[in-house]
């Protein structure tokens, strides 16, 4: 219910409110006025003092040992609860009785979580996986059948750039319900590559040449040393290369070219020369 609807001497615009009624015969424009300016003036002051804790806070984080996902949670966090206090604050001076206003929220907070359930579970992940950090900003990561690298981790969703160029918005319920694989964890990664050997070619050397070429290469490590396995697909013969990188001095894809097109070298080379007619 509302307050007692009359000007009130505890009010800063109480004076505005006593000249509007003083022209006003039922009394009731200058209450409402009076009301509306403060609880609106309220809702400002509330609202500009937590952008400046906000800014504070981001700064202090940024000069701290904070990383940036950490940095995000504080930021969202103190977003929110200077929404809420400056509604509820509005709300309490424009008249609204506390009590009424606590019932209203509690029956507003079942319906809400009624209907937006979704949401609810997604910003509730969303929190998790920023205090969790089971991966970060930056990370190159694997959920479900979306690959691509974490550009940022909001309260409803985590977005991801894919190696296309894309931009992949994934509710973080599905980051937090589905396996991760997070290829960042650690700086050495395994990479595979199969060409096709001609018919006739001279596996054994193949191998051996395969195994000399690939080793020379200065972006594939030799600790773990690379791998050379033949494959057979039908009557054709593959010539399988795992090698290991670090992904963050090299280009995955670029190396992997690299890789390919001297396995492809070593199978033309010991391709048997074509017989004179």
């Amino acid at each position: 219910m509302l307050a007692d609807f009359s000007c009130d001497t505890n009010l800063p615009f109480d004076a505005v409110c006593r000249a509007i009624s003083a022209h006003d015969p039922t009394h009731v424009a200058g209450p409402i006025t009076e009301r509306l300016i403060d609880s609106l003036g309220l809702f400002l002051i509330i609202y500009i003092v937590g952008r400046v804790v906000r800014r504070v806070c981001d700064a202090a984080a940024t000069r701290g040992v904070a990383d940036r996902q950490v940095r995000t949670l504080i930021h969202n966090v103190v977003t929110v609860v200077t929404y809420v206090a400056a509604t509820l604050s509005a709300l309490v001076v424009a008249g609204v009785n506390f009590a009424v206003l606590v019932t209203a929220a509690g029956v507003g907070t079942v319906a809400i979580g009624l209907a937006f359930q979704d949401v609810l579970r997604n910003i509730f992940a969303g929190i998790w996986l920023l205090l969790e950090r089971s991966f970060r900003l930056g990370d190159n990561i694997t959920v479900a059948d979306h690959s691509g690298v974490v550009q940022d981790i909001t309260l409803r969703t985590t977005t991801l750039r894919t190696g296309d160029g894309r931009l992949a918005v994934l509710p973080n319920l599905t980051a937090f319900s589905n396996p991760v694989v997070n290829s960042s964890t650690y700086n050495l990664v395994q990479d595979v590559v199969t060409v096709r050997l001609p018919a006739d070619a001279d596996l054994e050397a193949a191998i051996r040449d395969a195994r000399q070429v690939i080793g020379s290469l200065e972006s594939v490590t030799q600790q773990p040393a690379p791998a050379i396995r033949p494959q057979l697909d039908g009557e054709a013969m593959l010539l399988q290369c795992s090698y290991w990188l670090d992904h963050n001095a090299h280009d995955p894809n670029v190396i992997a070219a690299e890789v390919a097109r001297n396995l492809w070298k070593v199978g033309r080379t010991q391709a048997a020369p074509p017989k004179n007619a």
